[in-house]
């Protein structure tokens, strides 16, 4: 369970960076070791042709439709949907995700997210094995950088918020539907929420708040939650 929209907002801005980081670095690349890349292309048929850059069918025009529109095509937009896709799994599901950081649990999904994107080969326009290293490499950096960018958005748009039942195994505390007692969970800044305290046994009493968590009303077993910041409610 985690904050859905949460990851939208972190991932917007996490994705469009690092797929625009990637997308540069690999027309720098290209242009770095422009020589190496129209050689390569000139042993194509369609690319073999002389000529300057507006010449059709010359190396030299192959060479520009690299640049454009083929970087953006397939570097950027490729990669900003899986990076998005990416980001939209660790909003949903981040408090199940390990570590004990925001930081270190967003940096597991986006080595993941790396070593997909190798296995699809995702790792740019490149014309040898040297411009792939140079690649691979960038891109790594990048990922590292993409998972500290959405851990620190990702906390900006979130709060954190504990569940406690001062009669435990006689009551559970509801929120949306699912049995969060005695558990600390993620939700979206200035969200509100349906909860219940469902007791077997022992009447409800009030809902004790602290932090940045109210209730609509404190004597009423089923009421709605706001959440404005970290805190922690209880069921007495």
């Amino acid at each position: 369970m985690g904050s859905l929209l949460g990851g939208v907002k972190a991932g917007a801005v996490a994705s469009l960076w690092f797929a625009g980081s990637i997308s540069v670095f690999n027309a720098l690349v290209l242009l770095s070791f422009k020589s190496t890349t129209i050689s390569l292309l000139s042993t194509y048929s369609q690319c073999s042709g002389s000529g300057s850059a507006s010449q059709t069918g010359s190396a030299e025009s192959c060479f520009s439709t690299l640049l454009f529109p083929g970087v953006p095509q397939y570097d950027f937009l490729r990669t900003a949907i899986i990076a998005m896709f990416f980001a939209l799994s660790i909003g949903m599901y981040f408090d199940y995700l390990p570590g004990p950081s925001y930081t270190r649990k967003t940096l597991l999904v986006s080595l993941i997210m790396l070593l997909l994107m190798f296995f699809l080969g995702m790792y740019g326009i490149v014309a040898d094995a040297g411009q792939e290293i140079l690649m691979v490499s960038f891109e790594l950096v990048a990922a590292l950088l993409y998972a500290v960018v959405f851990a620190r958005l990702y906390r900006r748009f979130t709060r954190e918020v504990e569940f406690q039942s001062q009669k435990p195994g006689l009551m559970k505390i509801m929120v949306d539907r699912r049995d969060l007692t005695d558990r600390k969970r993620t939700f979206s800044t200035n969200s509100t929420h349906k909860v219940e305290a469902v007791s077997e046994g022992k009447p409800f009493k009030e809902w004790l708040m602290s932090g940045g968590v109210s209730v609509e009303n404190s004597r009423e077993a089923q009421t709605t939650l706001k959440i404005v910041g970290d805190g922690l409610l209880k069921a007495a």
